[in-house]
C-alpha cells in the first residue's frame, strides 16, 4: 500500500511537470513571430559595391609592392650569399664567421619585414571590413523595416528560395550612395 502510494504520488507528479512544460511550450510557441525573411549575399556586397571594389584595389597594390619588395630582398640576400661563399676559402675564419651570422640577421630581418608587412596587410582587410559591415547595418534595418522582415539570412547559406526574397542589389546600391570609397592604412602609405 505505501509503495502504491509512492507510485501515485511520483506519477501524479510527473504529469503534473509534463503539463506544465507542455502549456509553457504551447504559450512561448504563441508569442514567436511569423518568420518574415529577406536574403543578403554579403559577399556580393562587399566585392561588387564600389567600396569592396576600391578596397580590393588598394590591396591589390599593396600586395604587388609587398611581392617586388620580397624580390628585391631575396634578390640582394641571394647575391650577398654567393659572395660570401665565394670569400669562404679567401678570408680568415673568424672574419667569415662574423659575416655569416651578419647575413643570417639580414635573413631573419627580411622575413620579419614580409611577415610584419602581412600582418599589417591582413589588418588592413579586417578594418575595411568592419567600416563596410558598420556601414552596411543601417542600410539592412531601412530594408527591413520597409519590407516588414525581421530576419536576414546570408544568401550563401541558402540552397534555394523563392524569388523576392534577395535584397543584394538593393544593398549595393544603397551602400554605394553613402560609401563609395575607404582609404585603407598601412604603414607603408
Amino acid at each position: 500500500n505505501v509503495l502504491m502510494k509512492k507510485f501515485t504520488n511520483i506519477f501524479t507528479t510527473t504529469l503534473l511537470i509534463i503539463g506544465f512544460v507542455f502549456s509553457l511550450q504551447t504559450s512561448s510557441m504563441a508569442q514567436t513571430p511569423e518568420a518574415k525573411i529577406i536574403l543578403v549575399d554579403f559577399q556580393r556586397v562587399t566585392t561588387e559595391s564600389l567600396v569592396g571594389l576600391d578596397v580590393q584595389a588598394q590591396l591589390e597594390q599593396n600586395l604587388v609592392a609587398m611581392e617586388t619588395r620580397a624580390n628585391e630582398l631575396g634578390t640582394a640576400l641571394q647575391a650577398e650569399q654567393q659572395e660570401l661563399e665565394r670569400q669562404r676559402s679567401i678570408i680568415a675564419p673568424d672574419v667569415l664567421d662574423v659575416r655569416v651570422r651578419a647575413f643570417n640577421q639580414k635573413q631573419t630581418d627580411a622575413r620579419t619585414e614580409i611577415q610584419e608587412r602581412q600582418q599589417e596587410q591582413q589588418r588592413a582587410v579586417q578594418q575595411a571590413t568592419l567600416e563596410i559591415q558598420r556601414r552596411v547595418k543601417p542600410i539592412i534595418l531601412k530594408i527591413m523595416e520597409g519590407r516588414g522582415a525581421n530576419m536576414v539570412i546570408d544568401k550563401l547559406g541558402i540552397y534555394h528560395s523563392v524569388g523576392g526574397l534577395d535584397v543584394t542589389t538593393e544593398v549595393i546600391d544603397s551602400l554605394n550612395s553613402v560609401l563609395s570609397v575607404y582609404k585603407i592604412s598601412l604603414a607603408g602609405n
